[in-house]
C-alpha cells in the first residue's frame, strides 16, 4: 500500500532537512554531525526510561526534546528515533510517549509515525532491489536458510535495523509474512543457535557499556550544555532555560 501523500511529503522534507540521500543508516551519527539543537532547536539524548522506547516533548521557543531508551538494541533505538522524528514532522506540538508496542501499531498517529520511520530508514525502492537480489540468489529456498540469515544480517547492519524488521519486509514482498515465525525458527535451527549468538551479539542484544550505547547517554549534562548554547544564540530566554533545568533536576546558577 502506497504511503499517503502527507507522509511522503514529510519524508522528503526530512531528507532535505538532514541531508539524507537514499537512507541514513545510523541516525544518531547523523545527528552528531548535524548539531541539531543549534540548527533545528531539536535536543536529543538517551536515558533508561523503563518500558518506554522513547518520547518527544516541546518547550518554549520551538525547542523540541527527544529521548531514546538506550536499554534497547541499536536497530530498535534507530527505528524509535526515526519514529519520534515522524511525530516531529507530522504531529508537531503533541507530547507523545511511545512504549515498545507502539512501534508495531498501524493505526492513527502511531501508524503514521511508523510508516514515516520505515520509509525513511529503508525506502521501498531499496526493499525491492534487495528482494530481487535475494530471489536471484534463490535465498528464500528452504534449503538456504543459513545463507538467507547471513544476507539479512548484512542488511540489518547496512540500514541499522532489527533482524525482525528486515526479514518481515522481505517476506512481505514474497507473500510469506504469515510464515515469519516458522521461517525464523528454521533460520535459528540452520545456524544452530539464535541469530544474536551467531552474528554480532552487541548489535542485537543491548550492551550499555559499549561506546555506541553511550552516545548521548549523559542527558542532563547534554541538556544543560545545549540549553546554555541556545541562550547564547538567543533562541530561548534564560527564564525558559532555567524552567527546563529545574524540571529535570539541574541546579541553576543564580
Amino acid at each position: 500500500m502506497a504511503l499517503i501523500e502527507k507522509i511522503q511529503d514529510s519524508i522528503n522534507i526530512a531528507r532535505e532537512t538532514f541531508n539524507i540521500d537514499e537512507f541514513p543508516g545510523n541516525l544518531f551519527l547523523l545527528f552528531e554531525k548535524e548539531e541539531c539543537a543549534d540548527k533545528h532547536g531539536l535536543l536529543l539524548f538517551k536515558e533508561n526510561i523503563n518500558k518506554l522506547s522513547g518520547f518527544i516533548g516541546y518547550g518554549d521557543n520551538n525547542l523540541t526534546v527527544i529521548c531514546i531508551n538506550y536499554q534497547r538494541p541499536i536497530g530498535h533505538q534507530n527505528f524509535t528515533l526515526a519514529h519520534e522524528l515522524g511525530h516531529w514532522f507530522l504531529h508537531r506540538g503533541q507530547n507523545i510517549s511511545d512504549i515498545d508496542c507502539n512501534l508495531n501499531i498501524q493505526e492513527s498517529i502511531e501508524g503514521e509515525a511508523n510508516n514515516f520511520a520505515s520509509e525513511l530508514l529503508y525506502p521501498e525502492k531499496l526493499i525491492v532491489q534487495d528482494y530481487h537480489d535475494i530471489c536471484e540468489k534463490d535465498l528464500l529456498n528452504i534449503d538456504k536458510r543459513k545463507e538467507l540469515a547471513i544476507y539479512i544480517n548484512g542488511l540489518c547492519h547496512k540500514y541499522c535495523l532489527s533482524f525482525q524488521m528486515v526479514l518481515r519486509k522481505i517476506l512481505y514482498k514474497d507473500y510469506q509474512l504469515n510464515k515469519y515465525k516458522e521461517i525464523r525458527n528454521e533460520i535459528d535451527k540452520s545456524l544452530g543457535m539464535k541469530i544474536s549468538k551467531y552474528f554480532d551479539e552487541d548489535f542485537y542484544v543491548p550492551n550499555p557499556n559499549l561506546p555506541e550505547y553511550q552516545q548521548l547517554k549523559k542527558p542532563y549534562v547534554v541538556l544543560e550544555e545545549r540549553l546554555d548554547k541556545l541562550i547564547e544564540l538567543k533562541k530561548i530566554g534564560k527564564a525558559t532555560a532555567d524552567a527546563i533545568k529545574l524540571r529535570n533536576g539541574i541546579e541553576i546558577d543564580n
